[in-house]
């Protein structure tokens, strides 16, 4: 119920709510019965889902029953319709292979690097960061503790000495993500005299560098 008074705080209409609408009473129609009605707009499904930002429709459903939204009245038996806007919007990137296709045959045809780091806390050597390395045919970790990330072309270089001693065998692919300890300039020289390919992945990105991410 509603009331509507004048400036002297004289009563001119009287507005009840009463199954969606609001009946309208003069004070000069209350005394002969006549009013007039002023019906309550349904809101459709579909014009509240572009109303309210193109949430789903099941959270505004709860939102209104809730009371979380106020001042509309849903039209319950609306169905939701096909929005164009929602799916343009949508990521249209394919996923990830669950395995991988491309494993080499040989202990460092392929190796994966990654930093780790800082820690919270540093070690008795002074070290924040650890390089890691994994060969991609036998999973064999190396793990290289730095005091910075500009330690990083140091600790490859130390991996390649070792693989090349230990197994005769040379570094062909590095893959690694795109963080700058992986892209220096001494980097970069280096794997181009030694004929070395590069094979960078999205930065932070488990599914495309998740060996090195992962293990």
């Amino acid at each position: 119920m509603c009331t509507i008074k004048n400036s002297k705080r004289r009563t001119i209409a009287t507005i009840p709510h009463s199954e969606g609408l609001y009946r309208v009473i003069t004070s000069n129609q209350a005394s002969n019965g006549q009013h007039a009605n002023a019906v309550i707009e349904k809101m459709d499904i579909n014009k509240a889902h572009r109303k309210f930002g193109h949430i789903s429709s099941a959270a505004i459903k709860h939102a209104v029953s809730k009371g979380f939204i106020m001042g509309i009245n849903l039209d319950e038996s609306s169905k939701p319709e096909f929005c164009k806007a929602c799916v343009k919007a949508k990521s249209a990137c394919q996923p990830f292979p669950k395995e991988s296709h491309t494993r080499v045959e040989k202990y460092g045809d392929c190796v994966h690097w990654d930093l780790w780091g800082p820690a919270s806390v540093k070690s008795l050597n002074g070290h924040h960061y650890v390089a890691a390395r994994i060969d991609d045919v036998t999973r064999e970790k190396m793990l290289y503790f730095q005091e910075n990330k500009g330690k990083t072309f140091s600790s490859y270089k130390r991996d390649e000495a070792y693989i090349e001693t230990q197994t005769g065998n040379c570094i062909k692919v590095v893959r690694s993500d795109r963080g700058g300890k992986f892209q220096s300039k001494l980097m970069i020289q280096h794997q181009d005299q030694k004929g070395t390919v590069r094979e960078l992945t999205v930065h932070d990105s488990p599914p495309q560098n998740g060996t090195a991410k992962c293990e």
